[in-house]
């Protein structure tokens, strides 16, 4: 049983190996689905703040005609003024003055309102231009790395499921079946070592006299009463187990 304790240690640490490959390229994928996720949505605001930004513009364009009528017209009253006959056109020509004056500096108010809100906006889609860069870089930065990395991973993964299937032949059927019916259900550890009658998985204290059991080494596998996963012990002729 020595043995088999040895070939299921082996494996479960082959087994950890696989897992930790695919996990880095779950990982990757993942961040890169996330990055991708990322980008569609500073994309969609950035169009949002570009379409803001043009109507401020426009709005602008349009205030800075408003001032530019109104300051012909002034203009063209003024030169009028000379050519008055009586106080009458006077009044009239001199309220159109006024009203044209008060067109022109409201204009005028309205566009400084308007640029400061241009400037805020500008800066916006500055920002998000800048973030949009950086997130767009760092994606095909992973994107080359995950393909650079999957050649490795698959040499790893062919040469570690090769030596998994050397040593599983040293495990009967039906002791590889219970090993990874347990891995499957607990995490990926189907197999734990025992320190001072602790179990290393679910650490809770076994029974006395299971640990006494595995110190002596009997011939048949032993289970943690809480977790069901199969215990070994070290120290006694470097490995004693079930």
């Amino acid at each position: 049983m020595l043995n088999t304790i040895r070939a299921l240690e082996q494996i479960q640490r082959i087994d950890l190996e696989i897992k930790a490959v695919h996990d880095e390229e779950k990982n990757f994928i993942e961040e890169i689905e996330k990055l991708t996720s990322e980008i569609k949505k500073e994309q969609d605001s950035f169009s949002k703040l570009s379409a803001e930004h043009e109507e401020l513009k426009n709005a602008v364009h349009e205030i800075d005609e408003k001032i530019r009528e109104s300051t012909e017209r002034v203009s063209k009253d003024e030169k009028r003024l000379n050519s008055i006959k009586n106080d009458k056109e006077l009044n009239a020509l001199s309220k159109e003055i006024t009203n044209a004056n008060k067109t022109k500096k409201q204009g005028e108010q309205e566009k400084t309102s308007l640029n400061s809100k241009l400037d805020d906006k500008k800066a916006s889609l500055d920002a998000k231009e800048a973030c949009l860069k950086e997130k767009s870089e760092r994606l095909v930065q992973l994107t080359n790395e995950l393909d650079g990395k999957r050649n490795s991973w698959k040499e790893i993964l062919v040469e570690k499921n090769t030596l998994r299937d050397s040593v599983k032949e040293g495990v009967k059927p039906e002791i590889l079946k219970k090993y990874e019916l347990i891995k499957t259900k607990r995490g990926g550890l189907g197999i734990v070592l025992v320190q001072k009658e602790i179990c290393q998985g679910c650490f809770m204290h076994i029974p006395p006299q299971v640990y006494i059991q595995l110190k002596k080494g009997l011939d048949e596998l032993m289970s943690c009463p809480h977790c069901h996963r199969i215990l070994y012990v070290e120290n006694q002729n470097q490995l004693e187990a079930v």
